[in-house]
């Protein structure tokens, strides 16, 4: 008697952690841990992030991998085919020369003594021609010119255009150039090509009179490693602009293929849908109703089945009987429920078939047991 009850154990425990495993193995790669959930608007824009920046990791410990380089390139590669991307980011200009603007153009440091002279941070905004021309900034244009086709890509050692807002002209003259650090890289040139008009907007948000404007740039032939992977994490932090559902989702696989790939930790959309269904549903929440809905029919398979008989084939008949009844049941209420989460339940009914399995074998197992019993 006692070998039974040890041989029932040992297969009880081997199938409880069949079953949890199966479990986290689902939960692991079905539902991506990485994604975040957004409620979708048409348009909109995506802002590129990445998870390096927690509690046990850091961005600057992701660039001093001896690899960091070429994950990013070969991310910039993928990111740059996409017609979607905007490579667009809001970045510092390190002006080392005495300001004599107002203190509310600087960002942070002001005139702040050092041992090349000063320093003051002006913001810029470095943007795409398709963004350029999106945004329609040359309408707005009170003084100069926009940016050439020719301007934009430039390596940070030849002179960069730079579009200041309204205020700026009170600091600086058209076509004056300036020195500044930018991205590491210290003395660049820059050159006033064009003043915007007064309450230049962005966005209903950013009003542009105390922000300069710079076209994409980028590396130098003899550009230091580590300023090259400062640039290029900037050229991969920019933004997608979609219009509808399908260039969401094209956006979505996009990052997990370059996720998948490179190893690159960017942040994953989710999509939360705005539905008619009658409850609302991640992934998340389908794994757990499917796996309470596989606890209840283990419940009522081992009550059914355990009671008031003998015969072993006979049980494992009912068993699979039941075992598909329910799967069936489960996914026609579940489709019924939510009808734009269909792919989500395919997704998972390939698992019902492994749960099926076990509680198979646990059915099988506890029936042989109290047959020896008896």
């Amino acid at each position: 008697m006692r070998k039974y009850v040890v041989r029932f154990m040992v297969f009880y425990i081997l199938s409880i952690g069949c079953l949890l495993g199966i479990i986290i193995y689902s939960y692991q790669n079905k539902i991506d841990r990485h994604n975040e959930q957004v409620e979708i608007e048409y348009p909109g824009v995506w802002k590129l992030s990445d998870e390096y920046d927690n509690r046990n990791s850091s961005y600057m410990e992701f660039l001093h991998q001896k690899n960091s380089l070429s994950i990013l390139k070969k991310v910039y590669k993928e990111l740059k085919k996409a017609e979607l991307y905007r490579e667009y980011s809001r970045q510092i200009l390190s002006y080392h020369e005495y300001f004599r603007g107002n203190e509310k153009l600087a960002s942070g440091s002001y005139n702040d003594k050092t041992e090349d002279g000063y320093l003051t941070n002006l913001t810029v905004l470095q943007m795409p021609e398709k963004m350029i021309s999106e945004k329609k900034i040359e309408q707005h244009i009170e003084k100069g010119r926009c940016f050439t086709l020719k301007e934009y890509q430039r390596p940070l050692n030849q002179e960069i255009p730079l579009i200041a807002g309204y205020d700026y002209q009170r600091v600086f003259h058209l076509n004056q150039k300036i020195k500044a650090g930018y991205l590491g890289t210290e003395n660049c040139t820059f050159k006033i090509v064009g003043f915007l008009h007064k309450n230049t907007r962005l966005s209903s948000e950013l009003n542009l009179d105390e922000t300069l404007i710079m076209p994409t740039v980028s590396k130098m032939k003899t550009m230091k490693q580590e300023n090259e992977k400062i640039l290029m994490s900037v050229k991969c932090s920019g933004y997608f602009c979609y219009k509808n559902e399908k260039e969401y989702r094209q956006i979505s696989n996009l990052l997990k293929r370059i996720r998948r790939e490179t190893g690159y930790r960017y942040v994953i959309p989710q999509m939360k849908w705005k539905s008619n269904n009658l409850l609302p549903m991640t992934t998340e929440k389908a794994l757990i109703f499917m796996s309470l809905n596989l606890l209840l029919e283990f419940i009522v398979i081992y009550k059914v089945l355990a009671v008031n008989t003998r015969k072993v084939k006979t049980l494992v008949y009912k068993t699979v009987a039941l075992c598909t009844s329910g799967s069936i049941f489960a996914n026609v209420f579940l489709r019924f429920l939510f009808p734009k989460h269909i792919k989500i339940i395919q997704i998972y009914s390939s698992d019902f078939v492994a749960y099926m399995i076990i509680v198979f074998l646990l059915c099988a197992g506890m029936i042989g047991l109290k047959e020896k019993r008896t």
